[in-house]
C-alpha cells in the first residue's frame, strides 16, 4: 500500500528552466505525436476500477515516452501562449485554450478528452482519483535498465505497468515565441502525468511558480526518486494547464 509522498520543494527546482542547460534548447517549430493508439498498446488489469494503458499516449512501447500534451487539448497541437501572461511574479490567464479558465470535475470520457476523441470510447485520461487508487493499491518500484529508469507498477493481483520518465515541457519565460517549448526536462530523471481533474485548490508556491488569483490550474500526478535507496516518491501538484506534460490514457471495465 502506498500513501502519498508531498515532495513540493522538489518540484520547485525541476520547474525552474535556470535549471537546464544549452541541450535543452527547444526548436521553434513544435513537435507533432501521432494520436493512433500503437497497435503496442495492451489494456492492463492490475485489479483496480480501470484498466491501465501499457503505453503513454503517443508511444510505440511502453518505455517509449510518446507525446507532451497540454491540459484539456485533444487535438495534441496546440502550444499557444496567447492570452497567458507572466509578469515575473506569477501568472495570468486570459484564454478559452486548455480548458478556459472555469473548469470543474473531471472532463474524462468528453469532448476535451484526447485519449476518447482518438482511442475511442471507453478510454480517457485518468481522474485524480484513479491516479490515487493507483498509488495507494499499488507497489511501485524503480527498475534501471542501462542508461534507462522506469517505474513498475505492480497491482494487488500481480500484474504491472511500467511508466517511464518522460519529465516535461516547460515556459520559457524569456521567449514568447517558444513559451511552453523549452523541454522537454529532467527526462529519465522525473515523470509528469497529466490527470483530467480540475483543481478544487491550489496548493501554493511550492509547485515552482504562483498564479494569479482566480487562475485555475489542474492536477498533475509528479514522481520522482531518491537514487540513494532507489524509492520512488509520488506527489499530486496544481499544474498550469498549459504545460504539457506525459498521459497515460485508462479504460473501463
Amino acid at each position: 500500500m502506498k500513501t502519498y509522498n508531498y515532495i513540493f520543494g522538489i518540484m520547485a527546482i525541476l520547474l525552474m528552466a535556470t535549471a537546464c542547460g544549452k541541450d535543452d534548447e527547444p526548436s521553434i517549430n513544435p513537435p507533432v505525436y501521432s494520436l493512433q493508439k500503437s497497435d503496442a498498446v495492451v489494456a492492463v488489469d492490475l485489479g483496480l476500477s480501470v484498466l491501465w494503458s501499457n503505453c503513454n499516449m503517443g508511444a510505440t512501447s511502453p518505455h517509449d515516452y510518446g507525446g507532451y500534451f497540454a491540459w484539456a487539448e485533444p487535438t495534441g497541437a496546440l502550444w499557444s501562449a496567447e492570452g497567458i501572461n507572466y509578469d515575473g511574479n506569477a501568472y495570468s490567464w486570459n484564454t478559452s485554450n486548455y480548458g478556459g479558465n472555469t473548469p470543474s470535475g473531471s472532463y474524462a470520457g468528453g469532448s476535451l478528452d484526447i485519449a476518447t476523441v482518438n482511442w475511442g470510447s471507453g478510454w480517457h485520461v485518468p481522474t485524480y482519483y484513479e491516479f490515487a487508487e493507483l498509488i495507494e493499491k499499488c507497489e511501485w518500484e524503480l527498475v534501471q535498465q542501462g542508461s534507462s529508469v522506469w517505474v513498475r507498477v505492480t497491482g494487488p493481483n500481480g500484474n504491472s505497468i511500467d511508466m517511464p520518465l518522460a519529465g516535461m515541457y516547460g515556459d520559457d519565460e524569456d521567449n514568447d515565441k517558444i513559451r511552453f517549448l523549452h523541454g522537454p526536462l529532467q527526462t529519465n530523471t522525473s515523470g509528469w502525468y497529466w490527470t483530467s481533474s480540475a483543481c478544487w485548490k491550489q496548493v501554493g508556491p511550492s509547485r515552482g511558480y504562483s498564479v494569479k488569483p482566480g487562475v485555475e490550474t489542474a492536477w498533475a500526478l509528479i514522481f520522482s526518486f531518491d537514487k540513494s535507496n532507489a524509492k520512488v516518491y509520488n506527489a499530486f501538484l496544481d499544474h498550469l494547464r498549459a504545460f504539457h506534460l506525459s498521459i497515460r490514457p485508462v479504460k473501463d471495465k
